[in-house]
């Protein structure tokens, strides 16, 4: 069984903090892109079916709605092939995109699911050590 109040203090507030440390840079890079990109993103895929799908379920106008259509996006870049499998994307479209603008959302992508990995695992660890 673990003890998780036997930790030093700075190990438990690192294990605390670390999720937030990890994905919070995600976010900010997604708001970043939302921002800067977003407008860019949309004017590449003119023709894909996933990307007008998601633009009409979450439209571009509010900050909310832009970071979750970019976030949403995301997966333009991270699994382009499924989606031309599928139909959703055009091969020529997706090969426009930047490499600037892809590499900073699978990071993103990434750094936020990094994140909510720690969260997970750690609470569960946390769950099951009997900590309340």
């Amino acid at each position: 069984m673990i003890d998780f109040y036997s930790w030093p203090p700075y190990i438990r507030i690192a294990c605390l903090l670390a999720p937030f440390m990890i994905a919070l840079p995600g976010v900010f890079m997604i708001l970043f892109l939302a921002y800067r990109n977003l407008d860019t993103i949309l004017t590449i895929f003119p023709n894909s079916v996933y990307v007008k799908r998601q633009k009409a379920m979450w439209g571009s106008r509010d900050p909310l709605s832009r970071f979750i259509l970019t976030s949403s996006l995301a997966a333009v870049a991270l699994w382009p092939d499924r989606h031309i499998r599928r139909g959703e994307l055009d091969e020529s479209e997706v090969r426009k995109l930047p490499p600037s603008i892809k590499r900073r959302m699978v990071i993103a992508w990434r750094l936020c699911a990094a994140g909510t990995a720690w969260l997970l695992l750690f609470g569960g660890v946390l769950k099951l050590s009997g900590v309340e």
